[in-house]
């Protein structure tokens, strides 16, 4: 059999705050162990193959304000594997993210059997998902959608549920049950033959496109055509953005699944004990995470005395803790969270209150990656700011150029080629250049260690939009 796994990768992640930012969310962060969350959903997904198992290609759904990081991670693994990236031109859920996701793989194989994962879980044991996951494939067959349940440790009341019957490995789906409350929560758990809604789904893509035709025919119309109109560059491919946008937005769940028995299809289930979790909160990362003999996490520079039961995480500056309990302390370049464990489920509450004053904080962090590599932000003012930036080897950024502002660059490591106004110099260490606003310039690398400056910016105003591009290497306007 040949399958096509679908990772759905475009959530923001806002209650692990200021970790995961809008630009940044959580399945890019290497929370547990030395991959990403994406890059983990990534491996799980090759890890089905077996002698009865093939995988045809990955399709991955994803947005603009994510593709880079998309491809520097898959650059990462160093797959063998032929790997298509979906760009949605605008958020709108996962029903017309998995329509498009359909579409795509029916232009490979009308007969593709796609899994359907999101990209920013966490499944400890790797042996015992892959077990399930097989086991729901092979039973995948037309208008039979499998959806993998996860066996619930506790009543909770983030999760929808899942009511299921039969004591075989692959069991019969009766509902699909919304958030509870949690008097309701602790019933399910105490009835048994209830599993938490992973957001897992295994289907043939056709099985799919006739379901949702007759669910919502708005979503397949709109998506079809945007589909037909697509773009594609060397890495990405592009549904027509006006056709796209014209899509009702509906989740897999609301759209097919608590309807099934309307069109006709028949849902399964395999239940799943493997260490999972959505990862969607610090309490999340507290029961997962591997603690020290008086119940903390630390990650970074971290030290502490007489601190028990505390999540602490560093990204670049000391963080010393003294006499403390039941906290979570985040420490990033430009933010730091002190909260409560207890209250840990009003981060989302504190991000709205932040959007007031302090937004950028929610959208990006102080360095912010590039397809050509990173800048971060070292200090600004009114009329300046100062950058350090890294460029890869052989990489280069757009040929521009800037309507208010002025540039001083210097080069603190490698070697620098610059073009000014069609001239062409080139900077070693310690040397320096001055890029007047207006003239049309480029800074590339072509040597094959990174290559770091120091960016000085002057001028009326010192934003991220005043630039022009002429040339780029990326396809970006």
């Amino acid at each position: 059999m040949k399958i096509t796994p679908v990772i759905l990768c475009g959530g923001s992640g806002t209650r692990l705050w200021p970790l995961s930012r809008q630009h940044y969310p959580k399945q890019f962060l290497k929370l547990l162990g030395d991959s990403t969350l994406f890059q983990q959903s990534i491996t799980r997904a090759i890890a089905l193959e077996n002698d009865g198992i093939q995988i045809e290609e990955i399709l991955i759904v994803t947005n603009e304000n994510h593709r880079f990081l998309v491809l520097e991670q898959l650059d990462e693994l160093k797959l063998k594997l032929p790997v298509r990236v979906l760009l949605e031109p605008e958020a709108k859920n996962t029903a017309p993210a998995l329509t498009m996701a359909a579409l795509a793989a029916q232009g490979t194989n009308l007969d593709s059997v796609l899994v359907v994962t999101p990209a920013d879980h966490y499944v400890k044991n790797l042996h015992q998902y892959t077990q399930a996951m097989q086991a729901a494939i092979q039973a995948v067959q037309d208008k039979v959608i499998v959806t993998l349940g996860i066996n619930p440790t506790r009543p909770d009341t983030g999760f929808g549920y899942i009511y299921y019957e039969g004591d075989v490995l692959i069991k019969n789906v009766l509902t699909f049950k919304e958030k509870p409350d949690l008097k309701t929560a602790q019933q399910m758990i105490e009835q048994g033959q209830h599993a938490w809604n992973g957001g897992m789904f295994i289907l043939q893509s056709k099985t799919w496109v006739d379901a949702i035709a007759q669910s919502n025919p708005q979503i397949v119309n709109s998506i079809n055509k945007a589909w037909k109109n697509k773009n594609t560059d060397q890495w990405f491919e592009r549904p027509d953005s006006e056709l796209f946008k014209q899509s009702p937005s509906d989740s897999i769940d609301f759209a097919v699944m608590e309807k099934a028995k309307e069109f006709g299809l028949v849902v399964k289930l395999a239940l799943l004990d493997a260490g999972w979790s959505d990862l969607g909160s610090f309490d999340a990362l507290d029961e997962i995470e591997e603690k020290d003999e008086d119940g903390n996490i630390f990650k970074g520079d971290v030290v502490s005395l007489n601190t028990k039961n505390t999540i602490a995480i560093s990204s670049k500056k000391n963080v010393s803790l003294l006499g403390i309990s039941d906290l979570i302390v985040i420490e990033t370049a430009d933010s730091i969270l002190v909260a409560n464990k207890n209250d840990a489920q009003s981060i989302k509450e504190l991000v709205k209150l932040l959007e007031k004053n302090h937004q950028s904080m929610l959208i990006e962090h102080l360095r912010v990656n590039r397809p050509w590599g990173w800048f971060e932000i070292i200090d600004e003012g009114v009329n300046f700011k100062v950058k350090r930036i890294q460029v890869n080897p052989e990489a280069k950024l757009s040929y521009q150029s800037h309507q208010f502002r002025n540039e001083h660059w210097v080069v603190v490591k490698g070697k620098a080629t610059i073009i000014q106004d069609g001239n062409e110099i080139m900077l070693e260490h310690n040397e320096s250049t001055y890029i007047k606003k207006g003239v049309k310039h480029q800074l590339a690398n072509n040597e094959k260690t990174v290559l770091e400056i120091i960016e000085v910016q002057t001028g009326s105003k010192v934003i991220e939009d005043d630039i022009v591009r002429f040339e780029d290497l990326y396809g970006r306007d």
